[in-house]
C-alpha cells in the first residue's frame, strides 16, 4: 500500500516542479517581452527621437 502511495508522491512532485519550471523559464521571459515591446512603442512615438523629414511641415 505504501508503494502506490509513494509512487503518487512521486508524480505530484515532479508535477509541481514542471509547473515552477515552466513558470520560472517562460512566463518570466513573455514579461520582460512585453516590457521591451512598450519601451519600443515609446522610443518610436516619442518627439524626442524624431527626425526631421522632407516632407515635413
Amino acid at each position: 500500500m505504501a508503494d502506490w502511495q509513494q509512487r503518487i508522491a512521486m508524480w505530484v512532485l515532479a508535477a509541481v516542479v514542471a509547473y515552477i519550471t515552466y513558470r520560472w523559464l517562460f512566463v518570466s521571459k513573455e514579461e520582460s517581452g512585453a516590457d521591451y515591446e512598450h519601451e519600443l512603442q515609446k522610443i518610436l512615438t516619442s518627439d524626442k527621437y524624431k527626425v526631421k523629414g522632407r516632407f515635413e511641415e
